[in-house]
């Protein structure tokens, strides 16, 4: 279809995926966990964002998951780790679908699908497979129907705020209340956050933290499938200046962005600048290996030498992992990790069933402020040790050639090949990997001093450009 990533199913719509395409998948994911768990009739979790296209491919999936006789609880309106948490919160889930593109622009849609407890699959492990059987569905039928199974709220816990929507479940809704509440400690006095959520899925988490007893001041925060402000990629510096400024205008404890599912997340600390991912990941080990002593934390290998430092010097044991959610969250469970942290704004926790969680992370920044009684720009001073280049993108038609005339140029360096080719010195490194999807490299380059950043990355960039 060429809509099967490695992470993701995403596509054009309705060019590259339309309804009938959203049938096919619904009833290729069905039959694919029909496989994997021995079971005639699957139960399905579902969730959507809030895109336009989103309500119809839903219906369609839906109605291709019935057909292939599978049964469907309709999770609503939800972020995608709400998606998740609906998925492990019910016992008898066979797997789970959310229907989004996560930062992709308005005429994008697709799916993040994952097994029971919130397990992902990727094109390593079941996306081929359902592609395959997608193959297989017979002709688009628009009918579907839900299943009256759901997550139970328990009564008198309600959550202190209804649904922002009316799309949304009310259940689920509870459920994640009760879940998120669990984990806020120690915050500082008078927290006051300044948030963006892109007029994406975010904009559900600004009522439960002010529930949480948090000041909101926000922008952007009406849920609305075209993205009027800007793009819902908070990893772009330019996406995150609407948030510095809001920072800035109010003195704000701190500030947050999230992208259009919700399940990443960026940070500006009080002063108004933003906070490099991996330095947060830094800061957040700290704070976790304070309280769960000798654990083991994930990062991904672009991340600064830092992170491995600041983890061993808390007692932990770092692990380092390649880049992507599904790569990460595998090695969350198999090495146990209490969490993880990952350049692209995704941060993976243990006790959120070893996947990331966006609003959790907010939860445990103010958390490490409070204990701490530091303010965020103070908690990440001394883990920015190292100057780095941030991700460079080149484009190269032959992308294996230009890797191994580095290897050959480099080959005095430290080696290894777990993402591109990741190349150590003493005082300097660099990582070089190929996109998925698009004839790029991607290059990462960290070095002690800010003249020998310059000189390598000149260097590689000539090779690059070669």
């Amino acid at each position: 279809m060429g809509i099967f990533k490695a992470y993701d199913i995403r596509g054009v719509v309705p060019h590259e995926l339309d309804e009938a395409g959203a049938f096919a998948i619904g009833y290729g994911f069905a039959r694919f966990l029909q496989e994997e768990t021995h079971t005639p009739e699957p139960l399905i979790v579902i969730g959507r964002d809030m895109r336009m296209s989103g309500e119809g491919l839903t219906r369609a999936m839906i109605g291709g998951a019935n057909t292939a006789g599978a049964r469907v609880v309709d999770a609503g309106l939800c972020t995608t780790p709400m998606l998740y948490a609906a998925v492990a919160f019910t016992p008898q889930a066979s797997g789970g679908a959310c229907v989004t593109a996560s930062h992709n622009g308005p005429e994008y849609n697709g799916f993040k699908l994952c097994r029971a407890g919130a397990v992902p699959v990727s094109r390593d492990t079941g996306l081929l497979r359902i592609e395959d059987l997608s193959h297989q569905a017979p002709s688009f039928a628009p009918n579907s129907k839900v299943s009256s199974e759901a997550f139970p709220p328990r009564p008198g816990e309600r959550a202190p705020v209804p649904p922002p929507d009316s799309r949304c479940s009310a259940a689920l809704w509870d459920a994640y209340w009760r879940r998120m509440r669990l984990f806020k400690r120690t915050w500082p006095d008078k927290v006051k956050l300044a948030i963006d959520p892109a007029n994406g899925m975010g904009c559900l988490y600004v009522p439960l933290l002010k529930a949480l007893g948090a000041e909101i001041v926000s922008i952007n925060d009406t849920l609305d499938g075209t993205f009027p402000a800007h793009e819902a990629n908070p990893i772009k510096a330019e996406n995150l200046e609407p948030c510095q400024h809001l920072v800035h205008k109010n003195r704000a404890t701190l500030g947050v962005a999230f992208d259009g599912d919700a399940d990443r997340v960026a940070f500006v600390n009080e002063r108004g600048s933003g906070v490099p991912c991996d330095l947060l990941t830094a800061a957040l080990a700290r704070a976790m290996l304070a309280r769960n002593k000798g654990a083991a934390v994930l990062y991904d290998l672009r991340s600064s030498r830092a992170v491995d430092e600041i983890i061993r010097e808390a007692g932990g044991k770092p692990v380092r992992e390649r880049v992507g959610h599904s790569f990460m969250k595998a090695t969350m469970r198999a090495k146990d990790c209490v969490f993880g942290g990952e350049l692209s704004g995704h941060y993976y926790y243990r006790d959120a069933f070893y996947a990331d969680s966006a609003l959790m992370t907010v939860i445990e920044v103010l958390n490490a402020m409070g204990e701490s009684g530091k303010p965020l720009s103070e908690l990440t001073a001394n883990v920015r040790r190292y100057h780095q280049s941030g991700e460079v993108n080149f484009e190269v038609a032959d992308k294996d050639r230009v890797i191994k005339r580095l290897r050959e140029h480099y080959r005095d360096g430290a080696m290894d090949e777990l993402d591109g080719l990741t190349v150590n010195y003493p005082s300097w490194w660099f990582n070089v990997r190929p996109s998925n999807t698009e004839p790029l490299l991607r290059l990462n380059v960290e070095a002690t001093t800010a003249e020998e950043l310059s000189c390598h990355l000149s260097e590689l960039r000539a090779l690059l450009e070669k």
